[in-house]
């Protein structure tokens, strides 16, 4: 009897192994088109730290994004989506907030980082330095949310 388990067990597990994987697991490029219909995909890989998968596209309308994936139990879930975009076109309430900061500053680069779980809107607000350009990460960020705008601290 306990012969007849390991063999069960052993063919279960080949069975298994040898078992194509599910879409979601093989296709997160399908939840990226999904998220953002009429994108087309240029690349899709894992980021450095292999837990996240990272999309970028070109819409329609030429704006390059970038979608960020997580995967759960072998379902990939859209966590946000960025584009840049000019800081002109940011919402006024959002300039006005970014404005009333101490050593506030016109930002050279804007991310604008749409996320997934609750449609909120994150601005990644990048200052130039010396030669113009932009160092590291984003120097503030503000959440623009049911009308509301708020620096994230």
């Amino acid at each position: 009897m306990i012969r007849f388990q390991y063999v069960f067990i052993i063919s279960a597990l080949t069975i298994v192994a040898c078992s194509p994987p599910s879409p979601e697991t093989t296709q997160p490029e399908a939840v990226a088109l999904a998220a953002a219909p009429g994108v087309t995909i240029v690349s899709g890989e894992l980021n450095a730290g292999g837990d996240q998968y990272e999309v970028t596209g070109t819409l329609p309308n030429g704006d390059e994004i970038e979608i960020d994936m997580v995967q759960s139990n072998g379902v990939w879930t859209v966590v946000e989506i960025q584009r840049d975009i000019d800081w002109s076109t940011v919402p006024q309430l959002v300039q006005a907030t970014v404005a009333a900061v101490p050593d506030s500053f016109e930002p050279v680069r804007v991310i604008e980082s749409t996320q997934a779980v609750d449609g909120s809107i994150v601005y990644e607000l990048f200052e130039a330095f010396g030669d113009g350009i932009p160092y590291g990460g984003p120097d503030l960020e503000v959440r623009w949310h049911e009308g509301n705008a708020e620096v994230i601290p």
